[in-house]
C-alpha cells in the first residue's frame, strides 16, 4: 500500500512537471515517459512496469480530457467576451461623433499597450527572482 502511495505521489509530481513543458505530447507518450522515469528511479520489475504504465495511461487520458474541456471553456469565454466587446463598440460608435469615437479607440489602445507593458514587466520580474 505504501509503495502504491509513493508511486501515485511520484506520478502526480511528474504530471505537474510535465504539464509545464511547452511541447504537446500525447497521453500515451506522457504515460510511457513517466513509467520509464519511475522505473529508473524506483527499480521497477517488468511486471510492475506494465501495471504502472497502465495506471499512468489511465490518468494521462483523464488529464487530457480535463485539459480539452478547460480549453473549450476558455475558447467559449473568449468568444463571449469578444461578442460583448464588439457590441459595446458598436453602441459607442452609434452615440459618439466620428472624432470622439476615433479618440476613444485611440485611448483604449493606449491603455491596452500600457497594460501589456505592465504584464511584460511583471513576467520579467518573476523570471529574475
Amino acid at each position: 500500500m505504501k509503495k502504491l502511495m509513493i508511486i501515485a505521489a511520484l506520478a502526480s509530481m511528474t504530471l505537474a512537471a510535465q504539464a509545464q513543458e511547452k511541447d504537446k505530447k500525447t497521453p500515451q507518450e506522457r504515460a510511457k515517459m513517466r513509467t520509464e522515469h519511475m522505473s529508473k528511479e524506483l527499480g521497477l520489475s517488468p511486471e510492475q512496469q506494465a501495471k504502472v504504465e497502465a495506471i499512468n495511461l489511465k490518468y494521462a487520458d483523464q488529464v487530457e480530457a480535463v485539459r480539452s474541456e478547460r480549453e473549450a471553456e476558455r475558447t467559449a469565454k473568449r468568444e463571449a467576451a469578444k461578442a460583448m466587446h464588439d457590441a459595446h463598440d458598436a453602441e459607442m460608435k452609434a452615440v459618439l461623433t466620428a472624432d470622439q469615437y476615433t479618440k476613444w479607440v485611440a485611448k483604449k489602445q493606449e491603455a491596452k499597450a500600457k497594460h501589456m507593458e505592465k504584464r511584460k514587466k511583471m513576467r520579467e520580474d518573476r523570471k529574475g527572482n
